[in-house]
This record gives structure tokens, C-alpha cells and sequence, in this order.
């Protein structure tokens, strides 16, 4: 068993340091010819992303249609039941994904990433074909339910995979490209509402059914072409396997140069697997790795902060899925179109994220954006208290706070996926969504009491963001921009910056 805090032997003369996962990455990279076999990867993943989006934004639309408040909101006499049936149908998803995300993220840390996103896959989309065929509103809620435990386990896995599979030094533009998709996704759902709602009258019952082909598509794509973390297999004394991933990565970049070898993935791993009481004792137990994640190395630094800004954001975010509702309340007129204008902002959010998160850096990014978002709510709680006089006022700042949300996401996944060490890392990002399904339950029960007061919600959600845009500031949270991930949790503790690269002493 090596000893922590020793220091490597010295090489022999003409001996070539072994090269790191992370390294090789970034030669392969810099050496490749030919990347499109590697964006097969990233496009499969961002499929997947997509039908994420379309699952959850669904609900958006269908709030507003005749026939689904006749169906199922309509609850007697009473009329439509948007403050107990709306916020239950709503929420449902949210606290099916508050517990996909902690329990498969933690599963995912031992089971592996590409089965927990394969399996998460595959229920969202049975989960969202059976939704279309919902009788009543607690058919509705279990169909929604289910769907979000999918969805927790592709959010804490599929962003974790992506990150895993990235050269570090175009970490933040993969993972941004990944979530870019999310925006493909909002847009595609937009745009099918505002085809069969806006400009014809078809049964929600179909908008639902197409909305889960996506999540199909994503699944196919996944298993044809998506490979497991060659750092999730070497952690867990897969050598070989590890190798030969990595290999298959560096030659979907087009690389044919040296490969990386089983000696060089084990110099780089043996300490940590060797160490294998260290291993099983800490992370064995799912419930253990949850517990790691609130040890003394991570949780003021790392853990504490991210969960602020995912609750902030998560709150904020609960907009989306009142906007054509709470577009129809201020008084906006043709209420899909400004919806469809409304999803479309998320392209400027995301190439705003794409330019600048390894240019600016991801904690720059991430405070820049929540506070602009923060602001343009501000702005559009100004038009709405005269909306009739107003109606641009309130579409432009919407569609600014969207772009401005979207950015926001882009940072914070890349960050919360860098900050949590390898061993941890999938059960880190499923608690910390988590941490934002909490936020994204209360605000649908929020939205659906105060959907007839629009000010009320919008500097609520203005008022959460700012907040929780300071949180990395005052926490000193750490910028792991252009920097190799850790592995396991000792190696947040003792990081020296030279070259840019952040170098890992065990301690």
C-alpha cells in the first residue's frame, strides 16, 4: 500500500513520466486529425440532454390547454385546480427527480455511469408515453413521478459522463455543447406546442406522446456509441478496460499516435485501488458516499456553496414552467408565440456559455449570469404592473432572463461535475440536484397559489437569484478552469497551481 503525502520515486535517466488520463487527453486532442467519431459521443449525449428538456417543459404547455384543465384539473364545481391538481402535477416530476438523483447518483459512483443513464433513459420515456394515456390527475402525478426518476438518474450521470470524457482543456465547451442540447429541446417543445396548440387544436394527449421521442432517440444513440468513464473503471481496478477506453477516445479524435498503456493508467491509479479498505469502507455503502460529500474536506468549500446556488437557481428556473400560464395572466396576447420567443432565448444563453466558460472562467460566468437574470425579472415585474402598455417591456426581459438562466445552468453544471472528485462525483451531482428538486417542488406549489399575482412571482424569483449569486463569492469557491479533475476526496485538500494544471498531492 503506497504512503499518503510521499512524494514519487525519481524517474531513470530517459524514462518518460507516465502519462495521465487528462494528459493523453489533451495530446490526443491537440494531435488528432479527425473528431467526428468523438462528436458521435457528445451528440449522443446532447440527444439525451434534449429529451430531458422536452419532458420537463411539456408541462408548460399543457397547463394551458382546454382539454387538459378539462380533463384533469377540473375538479367539480370548483373549476380548474391549478393552486392542488396544477402544483401537484407540476411538482410530481421534481420530487421524482430529488429522489432519482441522490439515490442513482450514489449507485452511479459504484455501478457505473453508462448503466445508471441507459436505465434513467428508458424510464423517462416509458414513463412519458404512458403519461399520454393518463386517465385522472394522479395517474398523471405517478406517470410524472416516474419520468423524474429518470431524469434524476440521466442529470447526475449524463453531465458527469461528459466531463469524464473531455480533454481539460476544452472541458467547459464539451459539457457546454452537451447542455446546448437542453436548449434544443425547450426549443423543439416550444415550437410542437405553438404548431399543435397555436395554429391548430390537437388533444394534448399527442403533444405528450411526441414529447418523449427524444428520451427514446437519446437511449438508442447512448448505447450504440457512448463509453463508460475510463476513470470511473481504472478507479475501480479496471485497468485494462480503462485503457482501452481511453484509447477509443483518443482515436475518435483522430489521434494515431502512441496509445496509452495499462502500466500507465495502473502508475496513475494503483495508489488509489491498491487502497481498496479505503475504497470499500468510504464509498461501499451508497449512503457513505452521501456522507463524504459532507466530510470536513468538501463541505464548506464545495458541497455547502453548490447546493445554495442549485437551490437559487432551481427556484428561479420554476418560471419556466408557469411562463405560457403566467403570459396569459399579465394579459400578453397570442400567448404560444411569446412562449416559442421565449425558448428561443435559449440560444444566445448557450453560445454566451459556450464563448466564455473557459475564457472567463466558470465562477465569473456563473455570478455575471445570475445577477442579470436577476435583474431582467426585476425588469419584467415592472412591465407587468402596466402589461397593457407594456407587452415588450415584459417579452424582452423574459427573454433575457431565459438567456441569462440558460448561461447560468452551462456554468454551474461544468462547475458542480469539476469541483467533486471522481470517486464521488456522480452522487455529488445527483445531491445537489437534488438540493434543486427541493427548490423546484416548493416554487409549483408557490407559482400555482400566486398564479393570479405575476409581480408577486417574478420578484420572489428575482430576489432568490440575487441571493444565491453571492454564495461562491463569499464561499471562495474554487475555479477549476483549464485544471485536472480529482479523484478521490483527499485530493481537494493540498492543490498547488503552476502551469495552469492543478496538481494532486494525497494528504
Amino acid at each position: 500500500m503506497s504512503n499518503r503525502g510521499e512524494s514519487a520515486a525519481p524517474l531513470a535517466p530517459g524514462t518518460k513520466p507516465a502519462r495521465s488520463v487528462d494528459d493523453y487527453y489533451n495530446i490526443a486532442y491537440e494531435e488528432g486529425t479527425n473528431r467526428w467519431q468523438f462528436w458521435l459521443i457528445f451528440l449522443s449525449l446532447g440527444i439525451a440532454n434534449s429529451g430531458d428538456a422536452t419532458e420537463i417543459s411539456c408541462m408548460n404547455y399543457i397547463l394551458s390547454h382546454p382539454l387538459f384543465k378539462e380533463e384533469i384539473l377540473q375538479k367539480g364545481a370548483y373549476g380548474e385546480d391549478y393552486g392542488g391538481r396544477g402544483a401537484a402535477i407540476a411538482s410530481s416530476i421534481f420530487a421524482g427527480m430529488l429522489i432519482g438523483g441522490i439515490v442513482t447518483g450514489a449507485y452511479g459512483d459504484r455501478l457505473g455511469r453508462r448503466p445508471t443513464l441507459l436505465a434513467g433513459l428508458f424510464l423517462n420515456a416509458t414513463s412519458g408515453i404512458a403519461a399520454s394515456m393518463a386517465p385522472s390527475a394522479v395517474a398523471m402525478c405517478a406517470c410524472r413521478f416516474f419520468a423524474g426518476l429518470g431524469i434524476g438518474a440521466v442529470l447526475s450521470s449524463l453531465i458527469t459522463l461528459a466531463s469524464e470524457l473531455s480533454p481539460s482543456k476544452h472541458r467547459g465547451w464539451y459539457i457546454t455543447i452537451v447542455g446546448g442540447f437542453w436548449t434544443l429541446g425547450s426549443v423543439f417543445i416550444a415550437l410542437l406546442a405553438f404548431i399543435l396548440f397555436g395554429r391548430n387544436n390537437y388533444s394534448w394527449r399527442i403533444f405528450v406522446l411526441i414529447a418523449a421521442s427524444p428520451t427514446l432517440l437519446g437511449g438508442i444513440l447512448v448505447y450504440a456509441f457512448v463509453p463508460e468513464s475510463p476513470r470511473y473503471l481504472a478507479l475501480h481496478g479496471r485497468y485494462q478496460d480503462a485503457a482501452d477506453v481511453a484509447n477509443h477516445v483518443a482515436e475518435s479524435f483522430g489521434y494515431i499516435g502512441e496509445k496509452l498503456s495499462v502500466g500507465e493508467i495502473r502508475e496513475h491509479y494503483c495508489h488509489l485501488t491498491e487502497e481498496k479498505d479505503y475504497l470499500l469502507q468510504k464509498n461501499d455503502n451508497a449512503m457513505k458516499k452521501i456522507r463524504d460529500l459532507y466530510g470536513k474536506t468538501l463541505l464548506y468549500n464545495v458541497t455547502l456553496p453548490l447546493q445554495i446556488v442549485w437551490f437559487s437557481m432551481s427556484f428561479g428556473s420554476g418560471l419556466c414552467t408557469w411562463i405560457t400560464k403566467l403570459f396569459e395572466e399579465i394579459g400578453l396576447s397570442d400567448i404560444y408565440l411569446q412562449s416559442l420567443y421565449f425558448a428561443l432565448a435559449n440560444i444566445p444563453g448557450n453560445a454566451l456559455a459556450t464563448v466564455l466558460v473557459d475564457r472567463v472562467g466558470r465562477k465569473a460566468l456563473l455570478f455575471g449570469s445570475m445577477t442579470s437574470a436577476a435583474l431582467c425579472l426585476g425588469l419584467a415585474a415592472h412591465g407587468a404592473n402596466d402589461a397593457e402598455a407594456r407587452q415588450l417591456q415584459v417579452i424582452l426581459s423574459s427573454c433575457a432572463f431565459h438567456s441569462f438562466l440558460v448561461t447560468g445552468w452551462c456554468a454551474l453544471s461544468v462547475m458542480t461535475s469539476e469541483l467533486f472528485p471522481t470517486s464521488i462525483r456522480g452522487t455529488g451531482m445527483g445531491v445537489c440536484s437534488g438540493v434543486g428538486r427541493i427548490a423546484g417542488i416548493l416554487v409549483q406549489y408557490v407559482n400555482g397559489a400566486f398564479i393570479d399575482q405575476p409581480l408577486v412571482l417574478l420578484l420572489t424569483a428575482a430576489t432568490c437569484m440575487m441571493t444565491g449569486a453571492f454564495a461562491p463569492i463569499i464561499c471562495k469557491l474554487q475555479d477549476m478552469t483549464d485544471k485536472h479533475l480529482f479523484e478521490i476526496p483527499s485530493m481537494a485538500m493540498g492543490v498547488v497551481e503552476g502551469d495552469g494544471q492543478a496538481v494532486h498531492k494525497i494528504v
